[in-house]
């Protein structure tokens, strides 16, 4: 299978300044929630399990440059990421420029297993320098993942930050993706 242009795609002009980002994590983190409050959409109570990837594009505005963001979503299972995500990536997604990995406040487990697979995953794919920004989603409900949870995490897995979040009331979404394109972008 030939390699997609996600521009062919789409059937637009490459963007001056594009970035893909990339955001992966355990199921069931609010990834796609996070993504859908960061381009604008509303939040949704139902859950539907990703399959596969979601592409979400947004259109932003960084220190007088129009910068646009790829954001790829990728089903949340490490179990189906072991199996089937490579051949995908290997023929949609060209180098993902940042990552977000998503854990969720609510459940360690999310959390744990990052430096234990989707952290090696990344820096295997795509390189030791991606730089990955570590999102705890869900800080809207009560908290099983400490703040020092957090730190050790990071470090372990050599983020460039933590930011807590929540995709429902859309608390730092959009900070999460501009922090991590301005990383991208060295601003």
């Amino acid at each position: 299978m030939a390699k997609q242009d996600i521009w062919d795609t789409l059937g637009v002009e490459k963007p001056e300044i594009f970035i893909n980002i990339f955001i992966t994590g355990e199921h069931s983190t609010g990834k796609t929630s996070l993504v859908r409050a960061f381009v604008g959409q509303e939040f949704s109570a139902d859950y539907h399990r990703t399959i596969g990837v979601n592409i979400f594009t947004k259109k932003l505005e960084m220190d007088g440059d129009d910068v646009s963001l790829a954001c790829w979503d990728m089903a949340g299972d490490e179990r189906w990421n072991e199996n089937r995500w490579n051949e995908l990536r290997q023929h949609y997604i060209e180098g993902p420029a940042g990552a977000l990995i998503v854990g969720d406040l609510s459940r360690k487990h999310t959390v744990s297993i990052i430096p234990e697979f989707y952290a090696p995953d990344m820096k295997e794919q795509w390189g030791e320098t991606i730089p990955i920004l570590l999102i705890a989603n869900k800080r809207d409900l009560p908290r099983k993942v400490s703040a020092e949870d957090l730190e050790e995490c990071k470090n372990v897995v050599g983020a460039v930050g933590v930011m807590e979040t929540s995709a429902k009331s859309g608390d730092n979404a959009t900070d999460a993706f501009i922090t991590l394109a301005r990383i991208v972008l060295g601003r």
